[in-house]
């Protein structure tokens, strides 16, 4: 046997097996089929009709791949990649959609014409073929584990972004209150001080200046405080004073 039939021997080895192995995916998925089918018929209305409308979608994208395998150009060019897809995409489908069902038979009689193989019964080797399902199915698992971790990640990523905005927010809200008059400031009260200045007598502008303070001062800090004792006695002393003049005054 010359090095050439060798390696045809060994293409067409390999060949069979991918057939073998596409159409056992694609017999699983078929069955998947089956039960996506039955939990429509099972599902209400409105669960039911956004399932059918998934469904319809991956009919959609399986008749789009299939259709090429139509032409004789893509024959010319396929790769045994591209034939294996094709080949598990017809199986799992063509119980479910004329499309596919037309394109698997299409399909098989292609395979037969150019690589001499029957996909119904490729005669490939069983240990081969499950050695290759091993291999898709840890590919597959990997995959899904890979896809978890990045929505884990994008999941993460949103949350600290969610809590760095928060706290921008708060550092902003400090900073505003920080720049913002408070109720009272003794450059304010300076400045009535000033313009009161010769007006009155002085207890008539301290008298002021002190309203002033209070009326400047929060509503809850204002319940706070609580007057002195010599304020107290001071203002009491004003009121008695007043009192003692209005009588004078009376009595003339």
């Amino acid at each position: 046997m010359s090095e050439a039939d060798g390696m045809d021997e060994a293409v067409d080895g390999a060949m069979r097996t991918g057939l073998m192995v596409a159409a056992r995916i694609g017999e699983q998925l078929a069955r998947m089929r089956e039960e996506e089918q039955r939990n429509i018929a099972a599902a209400e209305e409105q669960r039911a009709r956004q399932l059918q409308e998934r469904f319809d979608a991956q009919r959609a994208a399986a008749r789009a791949q299939l259709a090429p395998t139509a032409r004789d150009d893509w024959w010319d060019k396929a790769t045994p990649d591209m034939i294996e897809q094709a080949h598990q995409t017809a199986t799992a489908w063509k119980a479910y959609d004329p499309e596919a069902a037309q394109a698997a038979e299409h399909f098989r009689e292609q395979v037969k014409a150019h690589y001499g193989i029957d996909v119904n019964n490729t005669g490939a080797d069983e240990a081969s073929v499950s050695a290759a399902l091993t291999q898709v199915q840890q590919a597959r698992t990997q995959a899904e584990n890979e896809r978890t971790k990045a929505a884990a990640a994008r999941t993460d990523e949103a949350v600290a972004g969610s809590a760095v905005a928060g706290a921008n927010r708060q550092d902003k809200a400090a900073q505003k209150t920080q720049e913002e008059p408070g109720y009272d400031s003794a450059e304010r009260r300076q400045q009535l001080a000033e313009s009161l200045e010769g007006k009155g007598d002085r207890e008539a502008v301290n008298s002021r200046l002190l309203a002033d303070k209070h009326q400047g001062t929060p509503a809850t800090a204002a319940v706070a405080q609580k007057p002195s004792v010599a304020k107290t006695s001071k203002m009491a002393k004003l009121a008695g004073k007043g009192k003692t003049l209005e009588r004078g005054g009376l009595e003339r």
